[in-house]
């Protein structure tokens, strides 16, 4: 197989792979269980998602830098770890993946499930009023994003792509991860990735009943990761990088 193939491949899956795991416990702790069995909460949904990035990323790096994440993504691209041409396929191939992960939620879950889980997109919770986005909601919406994007790319600067950090796999990531998840859950849904916002909040139109401008908050996710990468990987390259003996 072309080398390039495979690595836009390997992206597209394992995308697809970490969206349809964060997606789908987010929709698996909103069912109602039985009384004898314990209902899943925001610790089990943040391990899901971060032993699947954990697991997915160390089973696509050595094939593909991109990391599952398009704002990580534009972040290596900008810092010159990535090609103009490789850096854009990339993107197209997390979203694609992040869409057929959406679509496979929403056949997988019920309409209600779908509705009171918002298809496991991400979305601001606390930060709503009335069920209408305020300016001030989305700004502070923006900087926890940032916030956890940022804490996450470090990780990525820090194990994956310094050739002198320990050889850890995607371990340090997903840990990010699952830590971004439980801080931002009850506010953002600690995505920290605008691919897993995408992919099912794109399918949450198909709903009987959608949420209530389900696509208002997208700001959020395009805005917040983005920054968030960008300084992550200019804080890790001219401060924490020290130069190469």
């Amino acid at each position: 197989m072309d080398e390039k193939l495979r690595t836009y491949l390997a992206e597209l899956i394992g995308t697809f792979l970490l969206v349809f795991v964060g997606a789908g416990a987010v929709c698996a702790a909103s069912l109602t269980n039985a009384p004898a069995e314990p209902r899943l909460g925001v610790v089990a949904v943040a391990l899901a998602e971060g032993f699947a990035l954990a697991v997915v990323l160390s089973a696509t790096f050595h094939v593909s830098t991109g990391c599952l994440n398009p704002a990580v993504t534009l972040a290596l691209w900008v810092f010159k770890k990535l090609d103009n041409v490789t850096a854009l396929v990339l993107i197209v191939m997390q979203l694609v993946g992040a869409g057929l992960a959406g679509l496979a939620v929403r056949f997988l879950f019920a309409d209600d499930v779908g509705r009171e889980a918002h298809l496991g997109a991400p979305h601001l919770r606390a930060l709503l009023a009335d069920g209408t986005v305020r300016f001030e909601s989305l700004a502070t919406g923006i900087g926890i994003e940032l916030v956890l994007t940022f804490l996450v790319t470090l990780t990525v600067f820090a194990t994956l792509i310094d050739r002198r950090a320990p050889r850890l796999g995607g371990l340090g990531v997903g840990l990010a991860q699952a830590a971004a998840v439980l801080v931002g859950f009850r506010l953002t849904g600690g995505a920290a990735n605008p691919a897993r916002w995408f992919g099912p909040a794109l399918w949450q139109l198909t709903l009987r009943s959608p949420p209530e401008r389900p696509l208002a908050d997208h700001p959020v996710y395009w805005v917040g990761p983005i920054l968030g990468a960008l300084l992550a990987g200019f804080f890790y390259s001219a401060v924490i990088l020290p130069p190469e003996k």
